[in-house]
């Protein structure tokens, strides 16, 4: 507990529980961050250049069409800058409370991880560097 009980004689703080809710948001924002530019970078190793005896696609029909219209390194860029505008847009609203705020990031964090693992499995199968060159 340490010193939570000295937030409890702050006016308009709810002692811990509002310390730990005001630090969750953030937490989960740097996750989301984080994971995405793990995202992008497994991504751009799968998918930058053809990999003997291997065809690797992009499962998200939606990045897919952006890789194929735009260019995979310029796609990914416009999926950078969008996130940033959205995360920036999501900490920047009163509309959205700060509990569904933190739900989202959850979400989107955990979704994340999961394309960053399918990601890396992809990588070791494939028998690529993960800075980006062909292994053995």
């Amino acid at each position: 507990m340490g010193a939570c009980f000295l937030l409890d004689h702050v006016p308009g703080n709810r002692g811990c529980e509002g310390w730990k809710t005001l630090r969750m948001l953030p937490a989960l924002v740097g996750l989301t961050l984080l994971l995405t530019a793990a995202d992008h970078w497994t991504t751009y190793v799968c998918l930058r250049a053809p990999v003997p005896g291997w065809e690797v696609t992009e499962a998200n029909p939606l990045a897919d069409w952006l890789f194929s219209t735009v260019g995979l390194a310029t796609g990914l860029l416009l999926d950078s800058v969008v996130t940033l505008v959205a995360v920036g847009f999501l900490l920047a609203t009163t509309l959205i409370p700060r509990r569904a705020k933190s739900g989202f990031f959850l979400v989107i964090s955990a979704w994340t991880g999961w394309a960053v693992v399918n990601n890396i499995q992809a990588i070791l199968d494939l028998g690529i560097s993960p800075l980006g060159g062909l292994l053995g």
